[in-house]
């Protein structure tokens, strides 16, 4: 794989995850919208941004399949798992496991197994 190859595929791959963190934002909205009173200004502003956050990224995932084989694609989706406990942890304060860290540890060489063999 040439240089320039090499480059276009790093630079594709930050692309779909830094649009998987909008996947992951999507849910972060979601659950905020699940502590507001049910129809209220504020419950629907936050699902309309989960429905906004959701069409940005069903545009870009597009855009990602025209750089990166769908097998690499998909297998990067996992990370959502990983960005998702993140971000609980970061913002709710949930507990990080050992077995969500062994599942994550599984997540990134599974990975890392696809994206290799392409």
């Amino acid at each position: 794989m040439t240089d320039k190859k090499k480059s276009s595929n790093i630079k594709s791959l930050v692309f779909l995850h830094l649009i998987l963190l909008i996947y992951v934002g999507s849910s972060v909205m979601s659950k905020l919208a699940s502590g507001q009173q049910f129809l209220s200004l504020n419950f629907i502003m936050m699902y309309g941004g989960v429905v906004l956050l959701l069409m940005v990224y069903a545009v870009l995932w597009q855009q990602v399949l025209k750089k990166l084989p769908l097998t690499v694609a998909f297998a990067n989706k996992s990370a959502v798992m990983i960005w998702g406990m993140i971000i609980g942890a970061i913002m709710w304060h949930e507990k990080i496991t050992w077995l969500m860290i062994v599942g994550t540890i599984i997540i990134v060489v599974g990975v890392c197994l696809v994206v290799m063999e392409d």
